[in-house]
């Protein structure tokens, strides 16, 4: 049976990969330390670890005791605009954190590291935005992001890690916070409707 590690599997969107490698029948570990995420979140069936990426000693052991085939790393401190103010921070978590992964990835030869970068890794005025863009991150956040990315690239290159990145931006589905977005937005386009049902007032949702 196939091994994966899903870090920020308490989140959103790591709870969701969870469930889908279940679902195909993969053993799965998820690490997470809760400061985004949720307990309830987890998919019944996984192994759940309370800890950091940070924490290099944690990850040392989890690579050595269940010889994970897949690495998703989802885990990540999401503050694009926060992020100038917490660099410190956004670098240990976003940056470091990563590498701490990337490093055990490559120690162990896992088969395929999916790391979920983001959409701040183009900047602004880059529109419509295309993969094969040259990115021209414009706050902390997208630059670690970058960052990650292109450590993975070099990995590749010299111990032939394999990996997927993807960029997303604003997900949206079940079992969504109201912290997040587009939940946000829609709250703000029903309150907006309640107070102005007329529907011809304009309104201003930032």
């Amino acid at each position: 049976m196939p091994v994966s590690l899903v870090t920020g599997g308490a989140g959103f969107m790591g709870s969701h990969v969870a469930e889908q490698l279940l679902m195909k029948g993969d053993k799965v570990v998820v690490l997470d330390d809760l400061s985004g995420g949720f307990v309830d979140n987890v998919p019944k069936g996984v192994t759940f670890v309370e800890g950091s990426i940070l924490n290099h000693e944690l990850v040392d052991r989890l690579f050595r005791g269940y010889e994970f085939e897949h690495v998703y790393h989802l885990a990540a401190y999401a503050a694009e605009g926060l992020s100038h103010f917490i660099r410190r921070f956004n670098y240990q978590n976003n940056l470091i954190g990563s590498v701490n992964l990337i490093n055990e990835s490559v120690r162990h030869k896992i088969k395929c590291f999916v790391f979920t970068s983001s959409i701040a890794v183009y900047g602004r005025g880059q529109l419509p935005m295309r993969e094969d863009q040259i990115p021209l991150p414009e706050d902390p956040y997208g630059i670690a992001k970058l960052a990650v990315e292109q450590d993975l690239k070099c990995a590749h290159e010299m111990f032939g890690l394999n990996y997927v990145i993807f960029r997303p931006h604003n997900v949206y589905g079940p079992d969504m916070g109201f912290e997040h977005v587009v939940p946000q937005f829609a709250l703000r386009i029903k309150k907006a409707a309640a107070q102005h049902p007329s529907g011809k007032v304009p309104c201003n949702f930032r």
